[in-house]
């Protein structure tokens, strides 16, 4: 029996004196896959918060057949003059100031493709007559007073899933008083049934 490339090309696979069959394979990540697709994005900004407990980052799917997957975040800070913390949540929902939009920017360069969701920062999205509250929160993290900017990897241990809808925030804790830099690098994802 002879096992040949299912494409048509002729081509036979291999095997050797001990009867194993000879592969070379290639092993990537799904977001590597997803970049290739041209699925994949960073969204950056720096924003300072009003006052402790102030929601700077809101992000929701609208996406109606891929699923958002928010893999890292890369958080710098300055002039932050006692521990702060910063914290995300995922299931806020109900209105939230007005915010500055934000475009995705698609991390394959031969990409058209544009990310279909709602991106926002902005000093306090929950204050005054907003309504934005009742998410989880997933991670929270502790900031050392620190007068010069400062930066690090978040590499979320479980990848942050954003079904159709669903919202993505970050808040700011503590002292509040740094000015946060901010990336988040996420790619859509079909949903399937596995």
């Amino acid at each position: 029996m002879i096992i040949q490339g299912g494409t048509g090309n002729g081509y036979a696979a291999k095997v050797d004196a001990d009867n194993r069959l000879l592969t070379r394979s290639r092993t990537v990540s799904d977001e590597h896959v997803a970049n290739e697709h041209g699925d994949a994005y960073a969204v950056t900004f720096s924003q300072s918060p009003t006052a402790a407990g102030d929601c700077i980052f809101y992000m929701v799917n609208s996406s109606d057949t891929k699923n958002i997957i928010v893999h890292s975040a890369v958080i710098g800070a300055i002039n932050v003059t006692a521990d702060d913390t910063f914290y995300f949540k995922i299931g806020d929902t109900g209105t939230r100031n007005s915010g500055t939009a934000l475009t995705p920017v698609n991390l394959n360069g031969g990409s058209g493709t544009s990310a279909d969701g709602t991106f926002e920062y902005g000093a306090d999205l929950d204050g005054g007559a907003a309504t934005l509250a009742g998410g989880s929160t997933i991670y929270a993290y502790v900031l050392a007073d620190v007068t010069d900017l400062t930066s690090k990897v978040f590499n979320f241990e479980q990848d942050i899933i954003l079904p159709k809808n669903k919202t993505l925030t970050m808040w700011v804790g503590g002292s509040a008083t740094g000015t946060f830099y901010v990336t988040f690098d996420f790619y859509y994802a079909e949903i399937t049934d596995a």
